[in-house]
């Protein structure tokens, strides 16, 4: 047998994805929801793509359409993302009626194969037509159904709060990716006929690169959030991670303002309202933080809010939200209990929504200490 590009590229797909699979599912260090529902995923994507491409050459592969992977894996990236954008839904019990489908259409196959009870054959009344149409209507079903769920996914992605840049980025290019090929996959048909153009061999094509890319920028991805997990459940006393408490009134306005001034006295409680949200309530991990948040925890305007640290501290919001972020991360490092982690972890960790954005604002030093 001749192996053609196209196989080629398949086998590294289907390789790349069922090996990804085992070895999440098997390592301690991959124990989440959000990578068990990963897993899922990938695994489906990868059954499918070896039973619809090798069952002709392989007629051991059809034991793989003992189970409906073509309905688990809608379900398993509706999972995935719920659980990775901690939305409430993905832990009540009223979502596992969207695997009803899968469980419903499994029972049947291993019904069939083990009692040689076919389920279609019978609800079809021994009918072949109608067992061809209801096969198709199967397929249909499917499209339709993967459609609504990574849908939904899509839409809760997007008004989901508190992700990191880098994390929405990954989860909606995953769900748009989806989405684009389901579409293209139903209208299959109509555009064969269309442009005479059969285009199944390219869409087997492009699920095999994503399976590849997913199974690369995945394990990179979800290492770096396991560790930002582990990150979290560490137990350190409060001085490792946070900033120093030191009072945030510069050398400018002390030494310009009377004391005894209600103006001063004014200024100054704002003053340390916002050391103690940044300090004890560590409002800058918040990689969403705004500088309209901030001010309506200080009941102030965000003119005022500017105003008060341009003039008493000679900084911008942005800047200033950054000091404290970096000396986070700095602590972090000198931490031993941090060594094992990489600094993209710890950045995102310290309230940075990318990695880039991190490291600009490290380069500039920025260390409140320096103020």
């Amino acid at each position: 047998m001749i192996l053609t590009f196209l196989d080629v590229l398949v086998l590294l797909g289907v390789i790349l994805g069922l090996f990804l699979s085992v070895l999440l599912f098997s390592s301690r260090s991959f124990r989440s929801d959000v990578h068990r529902y990963f897993v899922l995923v990938v695994a489906s994507l990868s059954s499918i793509l070896t039973y619809v491409y090798f069952e002709q050459h392989f007629p051991a592969v059809a034991l793989l359409e003992l189970i409906s992977w073509e309905f688990l894996f809608p379900f398993a990236f509706m999972m995935y993302v719920l659980k990775a954008i901690k939305y409430p839904l993905g832990s009540s019990g009223k979502v596992w009626w969207w695997a009803a489908p899968f469980l419903i259409l499994t029972l049947a196959y291993f019904v069939d194969f083990f009692l040689g009870f076919d389920l279609f054959y019978w609800l079809a009344g021994n009918n072949l037509e109608k067992l061809e149409i209801m096969i198709e209507v199967k397929a249909f079903t499917f499209l339709l159904f993967s459609i609504l769920l990574v849908g939904f996914s899509y839409i809760r992605i997007r008004r989901a709060k508190g992700l990191y840049k880098t994390e929405r980025r990954w989860l909606e290019l995953n769900s748009l990716f989806l989405l684009v090929y389901l579409w293209v996959w139903m209208l299959g048909d109509p555009i064969t006929l269309l442009f005479d153009v059969t285009i199944w061999n390219y869409l087997l094509a492009i699920l095999a690169i994503f399976l590849v890319w997913v199974t690369y920028r995945g394990i990179h991805h979800l290492n770096i959030s396991e560790q930002r997990r582990q990150i979290q459940r560490i137990e350190v006393k409060a001085v490792a991670i946070t900033a120093k408490k030191e009072p945030l009134e510069g050398d400018h306005f002390m030494a310009t303002q009377d004391i005894r001034s209600p103006i001063y006295q004014k200024t100054a409680d704002k003053l340390q309202k916002l050391n103690t949200l940044m300090v004890d309530e560590q409002m800058y991990c918040d990689p969403n933080l705004t500088r309209t948040m901030v001010a309506e925890k200080l009941n102030i305007s965000e003119g005022y809010l500017s105003e008060l640290l341009g003039t008493n501290l000679k900084i911008g919001f942005n800047d200033f939200i950054n000091k404290f972020r970096v000396d986070r991360a700095i602590n972090m490092f000198h931490d031993r209990q941090f060594h094992l982690f990489s600094i993209e972890a710890i950045g995102f960790e310290a309230g940075f929504k990318s990695k880039s954005v991190f490291y600009t604002a490290f380069k500039k030093g920025y260390s409140k200490n320096s103020w």
